[in-house]
């Protein structure tokens, strides 16, 4: 691994540690690389900066906020080998700095999200403009459908392409020992976590989800639910549910550890299309990732059959939209807590293989090796 190298890395959202995934991705690229800065553009930075500093003092001086269109600070960044993007939007909006000012090779990742939509013409000009930029050097794709979408659409070259299957995540940071249902605590739990994106958002199956928690409750009153996120009390009647159920709100990274020891099952029943056509998320989410990485079995839908790695039943559950068929296969595992306990152990195992920080990372890595060695 070269270490030497000169990354300079954009970026909209960052220093939010609500962003877990930028968190871990970022944070191993200032702890690995010698010569990290991130550039951030968040109008919010100097809030967020402070409450990312708390936990990360040892990053703060690669840390910078940047006007973009400022041009002395734009200046900056051309010091550096190699500029590193994700999502689309971030590397749209700033390829004309790029292409004029900047002129330095840049890769980015092509995540699911960030104005990336499968057949819209506004998202497929963007992606044109990217790679026809004589600056671009490769882009990172997380989802085969997202690979099999460039090459069948003849955006791109195959070997402009790294298919890198899944996120980063901040494995393994979650160490919490995990509480036994009729060992550690008295309720078997189930969660669910998901940002909100829009009202009556039905891209993460919410509304699947309280469905479910009234057919549970009419069975077995030990189980309480959990929501983690910017679903709330308003979204959906809960008054059924009475105390069983209860709200969070958006929590920041360090509040995961303690509440996934708690949790025996996370339920995430995602439907692509819902907030734009052509919109999906990746499999499985980050938060399914997280809760896995903790030992939460995790229940989710592939409804664009994503999945490359994992096999229903035996290192995950794949679940449909059926209200009842979720409900009984709940029930099902909560009166077999030795197959429950027995199938989270594996799904954690196999999370940990396919999505472990420094698996992904070195494959991230490589790229930007290569990327530098070409441009030598």
């Amino acid at each position: 691994m070269n270490n030497e190298i000169k990354l300079a890395i954009i970026d909209d959202y960052f220093p939010n540690i609500k962003t877990g995934f930028r968190v871990a991705e970022f944070n191993w690229y200032m702890e690995n690389i010698n010569e990290v800065k991130i550039f951030s553009k968040n109008k919010d930075f100097n809030y967020l900066f402070d409450e990312y500093n708390f936990f990360f003092p040892q990053y703060k001086e690669k840390v910078e906020k940047i006007e973009i269109e400022n041009i002395d600070q734009i200046m900056k960044i051309s010091q550096y080998d190699i500029i590193y993007f994700v999502f689309l939007h971030n590397a749209y909006r700033d390829l004309k700095y790029i292409n004029n000012y900047i002129k330095k090779p840049f890769i980015f990742t092509l995540y699911p999200g960030g104005l990336f939509i499968l057949n819209d013409l506004e998202s497929d000009r963007k992606l044109k403009d990217i790679f026809k930029s004589p600056y671009f050097n490769k882009v990172i794709v997380t989802q085969k459908i997202t690979y099999d979408y460039l090459i069948d659409n003849n955006f791109i070259q195959k070997d402009k392409i790294e298919f890198i299957y899944g996120g980063v995540t901040n494995s393994p940071i979650f160490n919490k020992d995990k509480k036994i249902y009729k060992k550690d605590k008295k309720s078997f739990d189930i969660c669910f976590v998901a940002n909100k994106y829009k009202i009556n958002d039905r891209s993460k199956g919410y509304d699947i989800f309280i469905d479910v928690c009234h057919k549970l409750i009419q069975k077995d009153k030990d189980i309480r639910f959990h929501v983690v996120g910017g679903f709330n009390i308003d979204d959906i009647n809960v008054s059924k549910l009475g105390n069983n159920i209860k709200f969070y709100g958006t929590r920041n990274v360090d509040f995961f550890p303690e509440f996934y020891s708690e949790m025996d099952i996370m339920i995430s029943p995602t439907r692509p299309f819902e907030i734009v056509k052509g919109g999906f998320d990746g499999f499985p989410t980050t938060c399914c990732v997280d809760a896995a990485l903790n030992g939460t079995q995790v229940f989710t839908t592939d409804k664009l059959n994503l999945n490359t790695c994992f096999t229903d039943g035996k290192d995950i559950c794949i679940i449909n939209e059926d209200v009842d068929e979720i409900a009984n296969k709940v029930m099902y595992y909560k009166n077999n807590l030795d197959l429950l306990y027995r199938l989270s152990l594996n799904t954690q195992n196999k999370f940990n293989e396919v999505f472990g920080l420094d698996n992904q990372m070195m494959k991230r890595m490589k790229v930007l090796n290569n990327a530098i060695q070409k441009n030598d």
